[in-house]
């Protein structure tokens, strides 16, 4: 095959041909390493927001107030990447719920920190909200600090994610093939 090709055309194939390889797997590792951090970055908003929900519901889920806790379920979803969000008694049973039917399995537990499960479109965050967690909207009553008032339930979609990801790719194979095609003409 490099006998039919003359000096210029081997040159060509032995310069472009590592340069290609190299820039494809520089590409390729970087763009990886950036879906990774944006899937890493969406995962900790999807715990932050849990966690900024659990005391600002606390006091309606201690007087079971449906009307409030659907008042900001519905201005949760304003947020990117929420899918749905759901206010659960002590029983798990929905008090209040905004956004489509959730995806992603629950997490399974009971335990008192935050559960997550995440499938192929979402990730589900369920919290529980205790009594000590009322002191963002009225004063802590100190004999149910320690009383389970119910459970935040948090879905976050990953199609935003993926979407800039794909938009990241696109732009780096775009300029690889670029820089590759302007590096071939000269």
């Amino acid at each position: 095959m490099l006998t039919k090709l003359g000096i210029k055309g081997r040159v060509l194939l032995l310069t472009i041909l590592p340069a290609s390889l190299m820039a494809a797997t520089l590409g390729g590792y970087f763009t990886w390493m950036q879906l990774s951090e944006l899937k890493s970055q969406l995962l900790q908003r999807g715990e932050m927001i849990a966690q900024d929900l659990a005391p600002l519901a606390a006091n309606a889920l201690g007087r079971k107030d449906k009307v409030l806790l659907s008042r900001i379920a519905t201005q949760t979803l304003e947020q990117a990447d929420v899918r749905a969000v759901s206010f659960l008694d002590t029983d798990r049973t929905v008090l209040a719920h905004a956004g489509p039917t959730m995806i992603s399995p629950s997490p399974i537990g009971s335990a008192s920190q935050l559960l997550s499960s995440t499938g192929t479109d979402a990730t589900r965050y369920l919290l529980p909200v205790f009594g000590s967690q009322r002191h963002l909207t009225s004063p802590i009553i100190p004999a149910e600090a320690d009383t389970l008032l119910g459970w935040v339930e948090l879905e976050i979609s990953h199609n935003g994610t993926l979407l800039r990801g794909y938009r990241s790719l696109f732009a780096s194979l775009l300029l690889i093939l670029t820089g590759l095609a302007f590096t071939a003409t000269l």
